[in-house]
């Protein structure tokens, strides 16, 4: 709710802006149901190039598994929605195109430039993943995602959270930037620093980095199956406790846990996975609280 309320205060000061105010906004796309949450929109910036924006997740619990999914399979249908989209608007598009996004829409902007058409691929000119999640090592590995490299800028706060989830390039490649706001609240990318015309740079913490290699070896320990089948239970257990968006997540917060693992339908293995990662979240806390 807060970053619509963000987003709304951010647009009344763009809209009659010198800078901003021409710009011409098209191929406005939604898509939320039970199982994908997708939104696309594109910003003409001028008659020779265009800004293609994918959104983050938003309130529906559907958008959370999605993110939950790509850790055991790809594509997930988001994914597939902005392969799409790329496809649809811009294969007979004579302009030139920058794609990005923030978080969930970072990661889509990166799968998307890889996986579009040869027509749009060779127009996109720059790539920008804002403190978005990687990829599976499958796809980091892959000719696609070296194709198009040279163009990718993944840009995160120096206490990324959500930016260093998955497989990514090192951190040396990243774009760390300062933020004004502590540990997780820098993942809103209204945080960042910005000095005239570029962002301040800063050294990634320790923070993150001790966060990343938490949950990577905590991930590396199953296969894509048993990260499925524990991704599956959680989701079946909101499901049936009519969790449809995150806002009623928050409310039960504290009974998340105890209401997935009683449930009658989890396996024993997801179960033994949810002790762990309840581990896991103490570990990132204390990681967190350390100076």
């Amino acid at each position: 709710m807060m970053a619509v309320k963000d987003g709304i205060k951010l647009f009344n000061i763009v809209k009659d802006n010198k800078r901003y105010k021409n710009i011409r906004i098209s191929n406005y796309v939604y898509i939320g149901d039970e199982k994908e949450q997708f939104s696309a929109i594109t910003f003409d910036i001028s008659d020779k190039v265009s800004y293609i924006s994918f959104e983050g997740t938003d309130k529906l619990v559907s958008g959370w598994k999605e993110d939950a999914m790509t850790s055991y399979v790809f594509p997930v249908p988001s994914q597939r929605s902005a392969i799409k989209y790329l496809n649809k608007y811009f294969t007979f598009s004579n302009k030139k195109l920058i794609i990005g996004g923030h978080s969930k829409g970072g990661n889509l902007a990166l799968v998307s430039s890889m996986y579009c058409n040869f027509l749009v691929q060779k127009k996109i000119i720059r790539i920008y993943s804002n403190d978005g999640q990687g990829l599976r090592k499958d796809e980091i590995d892959s000719k696609k995602y070296m194709k198009i490299y040279d163009r990718y800028n993944h840009i995160i706060p120096y206490n990324s959270f959500v930016g260093i989830l998955l497989r990514h390039e090192s951190f040396d490649e990243s774009l760390t930037v300062d933020s004004n706001k502590p540990l997780l609240l820098s993942h809103s990318a209204g945080s960042w620093i910005i000095d005239n015309n570029h962002f301040i740079r800063r050294d990634i913490s320790s923070k993150s980095i001790k966060i990343d290699k938490i949950m990577s070896n905590w991930l590396d320990k199953y296969d894509y199956f048993t990260r499925k089948e524990f991704i599956d239970d959680i989701f079946n257990a909101l499901k049936k406790n009519n969790i449809t968006e995150i806002s009623q997540f928050k409310k039960n917060i504290t009974n998340v846990f105890k209401l997935v693992k009683y449930s009658n339908d989890i396996s024993k293995k997801s179960k033994n996975m949810i002790n762990e990662l309840k581990v896991i979240i103490n570990k990132i806390n204390n990681a967190l609280e350390e100076s």
